[in-house]
């Protein structure tokens, strides 16, 4: 697969701007105006795009599956029921998206519901982590030819080598996503080296579905070599959201975000050179070859004859070896430099008295 790819009309991959995905997930709590309103969150914040889950809790829930450490409901299927949206309200968050200049991108629950979300045309699919080892889930979101990224929380290498095998060519890229599905994630398991560990086995474009409550987990992941960024949103006061504790508020994605940008400015591109800014103190804080006495046409130079000294306005200290020795043509007074011209007669192969020096 390739390294690079778009969603929508943003191009994702190392050395790409960060891509963020606004998880509007179970917040809207089944109402379309809230998950309207957290569109628009989504928007002012700086996302690249607004992510939502596509379920059916029939299609997700046995009759007495146990509960996730992070709910509190003693019936699964009645506690998804209360987050299903009609196709209408799908649409309609697409729509509120794209004019808001964001990607739409969606998880589906169910091969259903990616035959409801083809309809809408959505920009990448995401796989959720629980669903890394649903192979026909993922066959499909790759047999539509989109794009697809895939969250690895509780799954280990092979699990992910699988995965990305089953959604094979058919996708026109994918990316990886560290996770750690606890929500949230106890201090000390964010783990957040395996984001470099994904790109270094997979070789795609790497992310961070964030579910830890460091403010610091953006910019640490860009560092770490994330071209995607996931986190859920929440409206401002609103602490009754299903996944408040995972979630960041528009002026707080807008913070992780900006942290995000300053370091990746600041990675620079790992080229080792003399920087723009530093050019400017290369002469003075350098070095050159200087007559430490006054010298005349005629004196063959002695080691006691040359300071090693600012500003590198002259003949490199590196040529110390090859000036002693050399007969000079010109007259020199205490601390000019050497010039390169000084051993002009050195590089024809003469002008070197080595007895005298």
């Amino acid at each position: 697969m390739p390294t690079h790819f778009q969603i929508g009309d943003r191009r994702v991959g190392p050395g790409e701007p960060l891509f963020v995905i606004a998880e509007i997930g179970l917040n809207h709590g089944g109402s379309l105006d809230r998950a309207l309103r957290l569109v628009d969150a989504a928007a002012a914040a700086g996302a690249s795009a607004v992510k939502v889950q596509v379920l059916r809790a029939a299609d997700l829930v046995a009759p007495g599956c146990p509960a996730p450490a992070h709910v509190r409901a003693p019936s699964l299927v009645e506690f998804f029921a209360q987050f299903e949206l009609e196709e209408s309200g799908y649409a309609a968050i697409a729509d509120r998206a794209r004019r808001r200049g964001l990607a739409f991108v969606a998880t589906p629950f169910a091969l259903g519901a990616v035959e409801m979300l083809e309809r809408l045309a959505p920009d990448a699919y995401k796989i959720a982590s629980g669903d890394i080892t649903y192979d026909a889930l993922i066959e499909a979101c790759a047999g539509t030819g989109r794009p697809l990224v895939i969250s690895t929380g509780m799954a280990a290498i092979p699990e992910i080598g699988h995965a990305l095998a089953c959604a094979g060519r058919r996708a026109s890229g994918a990316a990886l996503l560290h996770c750690v599905s606890a929500y949230p994630v106890p201090r000390g398991d964010e783990n957040l080296r395996a984001i470099a560990t994904l790109a270094r086995t997979f070789g795609l474009p790497v992310g961070l579905s964030d579910h830890t409550a460091l403010a610091s987990a953006a910019p640490v992941a860009v560092a770490l070599g994330a071209s995607l960024y996931e986190r859920h949103v929440v409206l401002p006061g609103d602490e009754s959201a299903v996944d408040r504790a995972v979630s960041s508020t528009p002026d707080e994605l807008a913070a992780a975000v900006r942290q995000a940008e300053e370091v990746a400015r600041a990675l620079g591109s790992g080229s080792k050179r003399c920087m723009p800014a530093e050019l400017p103190n290369r002469v003075p804080s350098r070095r050159a070859l200087r007559a430490a006495r006054r010298l005349t046409a005629g004196d063959i130079v002695r080691a006691s004859d040359i300071a090693v000294l600012r500003p590198a306005d002259g003949l490199s200290p590196a040529y110390l070896p090859d000036l002693v020795g050399v007969r000079l043509t010109r007259d020199l007074e205490p601390g000019a430099p050497f010039l390169p011209s000084d051993l002009a007669e050195l590089a024809s192969g003469g002008g070197v008295d080595r007895e005298a020096a």
